[in-house]
């Protein structure tokens, strides 16, 4: 591995922080969008609905997660972002939460989809989104992908999905990635 300055890396690629391989989305205005290439492990979403202002994954990123990333790089190089929590059936009962680490949401990942697909995993992973809030019609499945890139929901309480983080970063730091 050598160092280089994350805004001299690719979109696509790999670089590493904290021994976490991240993929590369986007560079603009000095901030880096990325996501973990590999799952973290496997998470139940929450425990009492589909919000993840209220999940047990954001309670875990920033009691866990951040604060190894932040030990590395600095807590100053990893920049908050906000996350519209926007239902698949148009419910914005959940609004929108401004948080350091979250899931990627279904529009990222749709629109993302063939960077995604060179990184796949071998198992389900959770999305930000939720399928819909109590306002509609209930506030318990989440949008999972498979594989092989296919969509479907998750129960909130289901303890095998995994978890791959979606983080913006600083993009003048010194990161390692592959020669």
């Amino acid at each position: 591995m050598k160092k280089e300055i994350l805004s001299n890396i690719k979109d696509g690629e790999l670089f590493s922080i904290a021994g976490i391989e991240f993929i590369k989305f986007s560079d603009k205005d000095g901030i880096t969008t990325a996501v973990a290439k590999d799952s973290i492990g496997d998470y139940r979403f929450g425990d009492n609905n589909n919000n993840f202002a209220e999940s047990y994954i954001k309670k875990m990123f920033e009691e866990e997660f951040l604060p190894k990333l932040e030990k590395e790089i600095g807590a100053e190089n990893i920049v908050e972002h906000e996350v519209d929590l926007l239902s698949l059936d148009g419910s914005d009962k959940w609004g929108k939460v401004n948080c350091k680490a979250s899931l990627p949401t279904f529009d990222f990942y749709r629109q993302n989809v063939k960077i995604f697909d060179k990184y796949k995993l071998d198992d389900w992973w959770w999305l930000v989104t939720p399928d819909s809030t109590s306002e509609h019609y209930n506030d318990f499945w989440v949008v999972c992908v498979s594989p092989d890139g296919d969509f479907d929901d998750g129960i909130y309480d289901l303890n095998d999905i995994g978890v791959r983080p979606f983080l913006t970063f600083v993009s003048s730091i010194s990161i390692s990635c592959e020669e």
